[in-house]
């Protein structure tokens, strides 16, 4: 009755119909964004964690005192990390005060070599077009709301650990449900392959962020575990994240020192997002995902800003699981 009320309005009708809906179904998912986000969070690293607590109940250890023992090593490893992280801020806050004097300083070199070339700009003129301080700004803001992190992990964690152990009992149902058995099917052969792309994600991130803090610390940069973080995290995001967690250091590396240390470490940047995204993940991926640039770039741009942060890590995994399912609900019976 209600296919045959919607086939018997226009086509302009439908679309319209449609769009409508589709906009109040975003607009409820965008107003509750910090509830999807924890249960999003919490239902990706259950995924993740679910072959290792499987592999350890094969030895005898309890589902539920594994999942704990997991998830307390991830509560202190991100403890410690937040803890590192707000012992940065106040310098941090001091650098970003003190960015766009710093820079203009630096700028003066720049205007006299234009000026040379007939180009006559001061360096407040420059500063008008690019906010050297933004950036450093955007994560001190993000640094200030560190301690509401904790509550908000804490909360994930205890959502992930009912995950962990009543994933086996959601399993044993989908697969005794005929009804559900395609659906299953395709969410288990969508998820196999997130498991691959999040790991080799997790890798490259983790060798990205140990590089980057390495070579910050061996030139003198100032917060170079704050940047290394900054490269794990934002490796992640599709297409646009290694050059994203670029923007601070080359910033600090042009504050410090000369233009030429900061083009080196532009250089530095781009050879080691080549290294990962170009020749390190395809090698470990292969052809599992099969998404263009173009679609990763449109879900990133989608679920970040739908979701916020938590929609651009995930956008990827996301957009490929809701790609298998509309695939597997579209196949005839």
């Amino acid at each position: 009755m209600y296919q045959g009320w919607l086939k018997s309005l226009s086509p302009l009708a439908q679309a319209l119909f449609l769009l409508a809906s589709l906009t109040l179904v975003l607009l409820g998912l965008r107003l509750a964004a910090p509830l999807i986000n924890q249960v999003l969070l919490a239902i990706f690293l259950a995924v993740m964690l679910d072959p290792l607590i499987s592999r350890l109940a094969q030895h005898r250890i309890p589902r539920v005192l594994s999942s704990l023992l997991v998830i307390v090593i991830l509560l202190t490893l991100i403890v410690i990390t937040i803890m590192s992280l707000s012992a940065s801020a106040p310098d941090l806050i001091k650098l970003s005060r003190q960015a766009p004097n710093l820079v203009a300083a630096k700028l003066q070199y720049l205007t006299q070599s234009l000026s040379q070339m007939g180009i006559m700009l001061t360096a407040d003129e420059m500063l008008n077009f690019v906010d050297a301080g933004a950036v450093v700004r955007f994560v001190t803001t993000q640094l200030s709301m560190i301690p509401g992190l904790l509550s908000w992990w804490l909360m994930v964690f205890l959502m992930l650990l009912f995950m962990l152990v009543e994933l086996p009992l959601l399993k044993r149902v989908l697969r005794a449900s005929e009804q559900h058995a395609k659906l299953f099917n395709a969410l288990e052969e969508g998820i196999q392959s997130v498991i691959v792309y999040a790991r080799v994600k997790t890798l490259t991130g983790l060798l990205g962020g140990v590089i980057v803090w390495a070579v910050a610390h061996m030139i003198g940069l100032k917060f170079a575990f704050l940047w290394g973080v900054l490269m794990f995290i934002f490796n992640y995001i599709p297409v646009l994240g290694s050059f994203l967690a670029a923007i601070p250091p080359v910033i600090q590396t042009f504050i410090l020192f000369d233009i030429k240390t900061s083009l080196m470490m532009v250089g530095f940047f781009v050879a080691l997002n080549l290294m990962l995204s170009s020749v390190l993940e395809p090698l470990m991926l292969g052809k599992r995902l099969n998404m263009t640039l173009t679609v990763q770039l449109l879900a990133f741009l989608f679920w970040q800003a739908l979701l916020g942060m938590t929609g651009a890590i995930l956008a990827i995994p996301l957009t490929f699981l809701l790609k298998k399912v509309w695939l597997a609900l579209r196949q005839p019976v």
